[in-house]
């Protein structure tokens, strides 16, 4: 007797169980059943991933809404000579925010991928 992963759920059962203790799915399936999986899983894959780059462009979206009023005000300082400290200003904090939800969905993405192709 050897522990296999199930075809359904990926979760270790013995190879001798006719169905899957955890999610109840029958093991000697047709190649049409496993056919459908594999549909189903790229499809919440291909979800999953649209979800991500969607939230990629809603973080440079909150980078950009940060940085165009930062440039508008270097603008007016150069114009009116007079510096202007951009430390300060408030438009730093949407630029790191958006900064740092990108690399956060970035590496979700990567994870995903990997998680992925491990278990086609």
């Amino acid at each position: 007797m050897s522990l296999i992963n199930c075809p359904s759920c990926q979760k270790q059962i013995s190879n001798k169980s006719e169905i899957c203790p955890h999610c109840e799915n029958p093991l000697k399936q047709s190649e049409q059943d496993l056919n459908r999986i594999k549909v189903l899983k790229y499809r919440k894959f291909r979800d999953q991933m649209y979800r991500f780059k969607m939230l990629t462009f809603t973080a440079m979206a909150i980078a950009i809404i940060g940085l165009v009023p930062m440039l508008w005000t270097y603008a007016k300082a150069i114009d009116y000579g007079f510096n202007a400290n951009l430390l300060n200003h408030w438009g730093i904090y949407l630029i790191m925010a958006g900064f740092a939800l990108y690399v956060v969905v970035r590496v979700m993405m990567f994870n995903t991928k990997r998680n992925y192709k491990a278990h086609k």
